[in-house]
């Protein structure tokens, strides 16, 4: 079994070439804006969750706490659906979501313009014109290709960022298919049980990330959590004693962990020169 993550170009056919894998093979579909709905599970309230996810990126934007604690949450929720494996996720970066994962086969979709083009004109019941259409699929492009970049630092253009590249504007869904198919037998993306201990200490680590995120009272920006069996590590720079304190006793009060291991650094005092 594989998790296949399809990173999806404007109205290139990535949905349709889930949806026929999800037949085809018997795995679970998801696609990005399910996982997002799931995020609730976490806090995320409607009014929360569109306050960040519609937050304008400027040039010179940073990571704040706001878009880690989002990461944090969706990389929690997209790790435990995965956790079967048998995924079918269709979004942008599932691979980089559930990085570290055994037995991701990582695809880009995309499709040639006029390709493109037509889907935006059948989706809008040919409402709008072909000009309508290309600034339609470029101001999503674009709006995706910045998102990747500040959320996972990664180019979704580079196709070397990718296992596979799949254009459905030659090649039918049935032939991408049997493509897909014949690289997920393969016996590199078959279960065995350390695979699946990793996928399990994985998934457990994300979750207690999402936790410190929404429940810990703590400055967590730079915080990583490891987990072995019972043990968990943390790591990273805190930015006060009382910081760390707190993050070690929330994290031994998590039922499912015996240990904390801590490798916790102190961020230097900024020195006012004003």
């Amino acid at each position: 079994m594989a998790i296949i993550t399809l990173t999806r170009g404007t109205y290139s056919g990535a949905r349709d070439l889930g949806q026929y894998l999800e037949r085809k093979l018997g795995y679970k579909l998801l696609s990005r804006e399910t996982i997002i709905d799931k995020l609730v599970e976490y806090g995320w309230v409607d009014e929360k969750l569109e306050k960040v996810r519609h937050k304008q990126l400027g040039v010179l934007q940073r990571m704040n706490l706001e878009w880690i604690h989002y990461v944090a949450c969706l990389r929690a929720v997209l790790s435990k659906e995965a956790q079967d494996e048998a995924l079918v996720y269709h979004g942008n970066n599932g691979q980089a979501a559930l990085l570290g994962f055994p037995h991701i086969l990582s695809i880009k979709v995309t499709a040639g313009m006029k390709y493109r083009i037509k889907a935006v004109m059948e989706r809008n019941e040919y409402a709008i014109d072909q000009k309508e259409a290309i600034e339609i699929i470029h101001r999503i492009d674009e709006r995706r290709e910045r998102w990747s970049k500040f959320l996972y630092q990664t180019d979704t253009n580079v196709a070397s960022a990718f296992d596979m590249t799949i254009d459905l504007s030659r090649k039918s869904i049935p032939d991408a298919y049997e493509m897909i198919h014949a690289t997920v037998s393969l016996p590199q993306f078959q279960p065995t049980p350390d695979s699946r201990k990793v996928i399990e200490n994985l998934t457990r680590a994300a979750q207690l990330r999402a936790r410190i995120a929404m429940e810990a009272d703590v400055v967590d920006d730079e915080i990583e959590v490891e987990v072995s069996g019972g043990a968990l590590n943390v790591k990273g720079v805190v930015h006060s004693q009382d910081d760390a304190d707190k993050l070690r006793e929330f994290l031994s009060r998590q039922p499912e962990v015996h240990e904390v291991v801590s490798h916790l650094a102190k961020a230097p005092q900024e020195i006012d020169t004003g």
